[in-house]
């Protein structure tokens, strides 16, 4: 309770919207992320801002690190994408868990944060930051793991196999032999 009167004290007359140019990326195949730079004006988190977090496409193994001035600084314990909307779990020493939630839009990127654990679940309420500068979520397509998806055309819903032969050999290598497509 006290670290989220804190939270909020420490963004109190933050009302405005957060707008950012926006960047929406095509999917990749290699996995989610969400990178990004600026600057924020809210007490404690003003000064540089930086995102850099990373994880396969289903969410799996997080990492890389949100720095928020001192108000929370952390590393990546939770990245969930879903389209152009991220849901991150930065693990601060100040706060413990906080959930940031971007929403990457071609008219404006949104940045917010509270504390608890906001990923893979969001939050029921977030504060907005106020911050100025680009940040890219990528939401990165879920490959086969199963030869199974491959079979019938499925190969071609994922967009990165050459044929059928190729989708079976990821699958049967583990990921082993990448895509050829």
């Amino acid at each position: 309770m006290f670290r989220r009167m804190l939270f909020i004290l420490a963004l109190a007359g933050v009302g405005a919207a957060i707008t950012l140019p926006g960047v929406s990326s095509a999917q990749a195949p290699g996995g989610d992320s969400v990178t990004g730079s600026g600057t924020s004006s809210v007490p404690g988190c003003d000064g540089s801002v930086q995102v850099d977090a990373h994880s396969g496409p289903n969410g799996e193994n997080p990492t890389g690190q949100v720095d928020c001035g001192t108000l929370f600084s952390g590393p990546v314990t939770c990245l969930s994408v879903n389209g152009n909307v991220a849901l991150l779990t930065v693990q601060s020493s100040l706060f413990g868990a906080v959930g940031v939630r971007i929403t990457d839009l071609p008219t404006g990127d949104t940045l917010e944060g509270f504390p608890g654990d906001g990923c893979p679940t969001p939050l029921t309420f977030y504060t907005e930051l106020q911050f100025s500068g680009n940040l890219v979520v990528v939401d990165g397509r879920a490959l086969p793991t199963s030869k199974d998806e491959c079979k019938k055309g499925g190969w071609q819903t994922f967009g990165v196999f050459k044929n059928q032969g190729d989708c079976v050999s990821f699958v049967a290598t583990g990921g082993k032999n990448t895509p050829a497509g």
